[in-house]
């Protein structure tokens, strides 16, 4: 019960529409990735993890109507792995009032990860991808 209403606590800040967009170049800097963060805080960023998360398989391939939906030319998405590295939801940080379609969720859910690694031990992890127009 307790990680639906994480997940669904997830979906509510990641579609706030309060969240400002200003222009950014990095997925580090997204402005609703510390809503995030607080929602969820349990989960560590996966780049200050000791041993950080990767994926195991190729990563996916956006088409290029993404981008002209979401109006910018990179793509903040924000995935939140249990600690065996099993996507468990993934929601835009950049731009705001942007979400991925159904199937472009499940394309960014269908990848496995290696776990993350505090102190020797697994943690759940929140991984910032981003995707840019070439």
């Amino acid at each position: 019960m307790f990680k639906i209403v994480v997940v669904a606590a997830f979906l509510l800040i990641a579609n706030s529409a309060l969240a400002r967009d200003r222009p950014i170049q990095s997925c580090e800097k997204a402005p609703l990735l510390a809503e995030i963060q607080k929602r969820v805080p349990d989960h560590v960023l996966g780049e200050s993890a000791d041993v950080k998360p990767a994926p195991v398989g190729t990563l996916p391939t956006f088409p290029r109507g993404i981008w002209m939906r979401s109006g910018s030319n990179l793509t903040c998405v924000v995935v939140a792995l249990d600690a065996a590295g099993t996507p468990q939801d993934a929601v835009v940080s950049y731009p705001s009032r942007f979400a991925l379609t159904e199937q472009e969720k499940q394309m960014v859910l269908s990848v496995q990860w290696t776990p993350a690694q505090v102190g020797g031990q697994a943690r759940p992890s929140l991984v910032s991808m981003d995707f840019r127009t070439r």
